[in-house]
């Protein structure tokens, strides 16, 4: 067997090995449905539309101060397709912290505002960034300002790091489908 197809058939196996243990973990049991899937998908495509009219409004600065308060010091769920659901902590100093599905600790990486585009983006920088689905090494992503602002793939924000993502641990293993509940502590 050449090189790349064993590294393709052992990143298959690693991960249909995570699909087993995840699935298996009863704090996975909460999933979100196909049809809640598809809702969301609708709300996030109108939240888009909406965002999009109201930064050809706002000046660059208003648009880079809102990119900063919108990202700094808060906890989101996200939902992606490609990706499932992902939990992201956005440090104040510009880390962050991600829970991606079937990782066994936390993503870390940076954070911050790209002023370098026609309207200032927020952009992430992810150290060892592996997606397991696609294989495929993801250091750098800069959002559209619409996409930040409008909260369109945010299924649910809270300020400060609910779940101590910043420690590089994550509560357990979650798949792809897997809605966390936010802790019962959490005020």
């Amino acid at each position: 067997m050449k090189t790349a197809t064993k590294l393709r058939h052992g990143i298959l196996v690693v991960f249909l090995s995570m699909q087993v243990a995840c699935a298996t973990d009863p704090r996975n049991a909460n999933q979100m449905t196909f049809e809640q899937a598809l809702a969301f998908e609708r709300q996030s495509s109108g939240k888009l539309r909406v965002a999009r009219a109201e930064l050809n409004e706002m000046s660059r600065e208003e648009v880079r101060a809102r990119l900063l308060a919108e990202l700094t010091d808060v906890t989101t769920i996200v939902k992606q397709t490609g990706h499932g659901i992902y939990v992201e902590y956005t440090a104040p100093d510009g880390r962050l912290y991600m829970w991606y599905p079937g990782n066994f600790v936390t993503v870390g990486g940076t954070w911050g505002i790209a002023d370098g585009y026609t309207t200032p983006r927020a952009c992430f920088k992810y150290f060892g960034a592996y997606h397991g689905v696609t294989g495929e090494f993801e250091p750098n992503e800069c959002v559209s300002a619409a996409q930040t602002l409008s909260g369109a793939f945010v299924v649910d924000k809270r300020p400060g790091d609910i779940f101590g993502l910043s420690t590089g641990g994550i509560p357990y293993q979650k798949s792809a489908g897997n809605l966390p509940p936010w802790p019962e502590d959490w005020k």
